[in-house]
């Protein structure tokens, strides 16, 4: 496929791109303080309401693997407002569901429209290839910023009004981005005799997926994300029912927890510019299984510790970031002529082994800290095991 674009571009595109690009993780921060509310609103068990992040974060792995060949054959606006409108209507759905099933249901299809968001795809699109990396910089600072914020909002939203605000919230803003990617998006011109068939696209991931050594990146990296997932599916029952917090303080610690992650990009990023990706690589699978050991330590021994499990759990999501950016660096090395689909399987994967990793998190835990950090620390584990078979020659 190529394009051509000679229309000058908005300057509302940069900032309308980052937050079509936090979408997903929006849909995930935002409503987390309100787990334990909802539970207990709707009547289900505290696996039910977890199971809601587990099938988000399928369909966002099943979406991102369809949609990224589908917007190269059909065009990335059309699919774009199809993407946003089903988000917006699925959101909607979500604020007004009276049982645990149907909000599962609805967030698989939530997160199906949430996929369908492709800012990324964009960028290659609209700008020339020297930009694009400092464009992509920027959309994940404001994506970053979004993360930051939204666990507060949604606390705020369930002590002053009510958790299905939080739902009104993510359609009345998704209905915000349809009219900018209706106004503001000026798709390039597409060159449909270079378009590929979708079984071209299954061939590509075959090809990259019989690489061991890629396989092994992914698994690292996946098993990386399995362990924040974990956290994410469960640390509101944790902070709220077991620590007992509030749902402002319990948002409060998860942001710090973001903060961290931007914290490390930044470190890693100088270790990048200084070493190599290769070693920067070693240093943040390192970091994560020192996190991983301590995990097991604090579950063993000082299981009702707070400021400990908040330190070794904020070590351990700190290093994902740099080590999701790494991972990616060392795809693209490998396999230079297939970076979009490297992206592509990278983040698949994290929500593939993420949505499993949730779901056994949600059948294992009981309520206390301690099933939460060996899930972890598990997972931490895993992560450094597939990085030193991905180093063997």
């Amino acid at each position: 496929m190529t394009h051509s674009n000679t229309q000058p571009l908005s300057k509302w595109m940069i900032p309308l791109l980052g937050y079509l690009v936090s979408f997903g993780p929006l849909s995930i921060d935002m409503y987390l303080p309100s787990l334990p509310t909802i539970a207990n609103d709707l009547g289900s068990s505290q696996v039910t309401i977890q199971y809601t992040i587990t099938t988000f974060l399928f369909g966002m792995a099943i979406g991102m693997l369809l949609f990224g060949p589908m917007s190269d054959l059909m065009g990335r606006k059309k699919l774009l407002l199809i993407g946003t409108a089903s988000y917006a209507i699925s959101s909607i759905g979500c604020a007004l569901v009276n049982d645990g099933d149907t909000l599962i249901l609805l967030r698989f299809l939530q997160a199906l429209g949430a996929a369908g968001v492709l800012g990324r795809a964009l960028v290659r699109d609209l700008f020339p290839l020297d930009k694009a990396a400092g464009i992509l910089s920027n959309m994940h600072i404001i994506s970053m910023g979004v993360m930051l914020m939204s666990p507060i909002l949604g606390a705020y939203i369930v002590t002053w009004l009510d958790w299905r605000w939080i739902f009104y919230f993510l359609s009345a803003l998704s209905f915000l981005a349809l009219i900018g990617i209706f106004f503001i998006i000026q798709e390039p011109k597409i060159n449909f005799t270079t378009k590929t068939s979708i079984r071209g696209y299954l061939a590509v991931y075959g090809e990259c997926l019989s690489n061991k050594k890629i396989t092994f990146y992914l698994l690292a990296n996946g098993f990386s994300f399995g362990g924040m997932f974990a956290f994410i599916a469960a640390s509101a029952f944790v902070y709220i029912n077991f620590f007992g917090f509030s749902e402002t303080a319990y948002a409060v610690v998860f942001s710090s927890n973001i903060a961290m992650v931007i914290a490390a990009t930044f470190i890693n990023k100088g270790l990048v510019s200084k070493f190599t990706v290769y070693k920067a690589l070693r240093v943040t699978s390192t970091t994560s299984l020192t996190a991983a050991l301590m995990i097991f330590i604090v579950a063993l021994f000082f299981p009702k510790n707070v400021s400990l499990f908040i330190a070794v759990t904020m070590l351990y999501i700190s290093v994902t970031g740099a080590t999701s950016a790494n991972s990616l660096a060392c795809l693209f090395d490998l396999k230079p002529s297939r970076a979009g689909t490297m992206a592509g399987l990278l983040v698949s994967t994290q929500f593939i082994v993420g949505g499993i990793v949730s779901a056994i998190t949600s059948l294992i835990f009981d309520g206390s800290a301690s099933s939460l950090l060996v899930t972890m620390g598990i997972c931490g584990g895993l992560s450094y095991l597939f990085h030193l078979i991905s180093q063997r020659p």
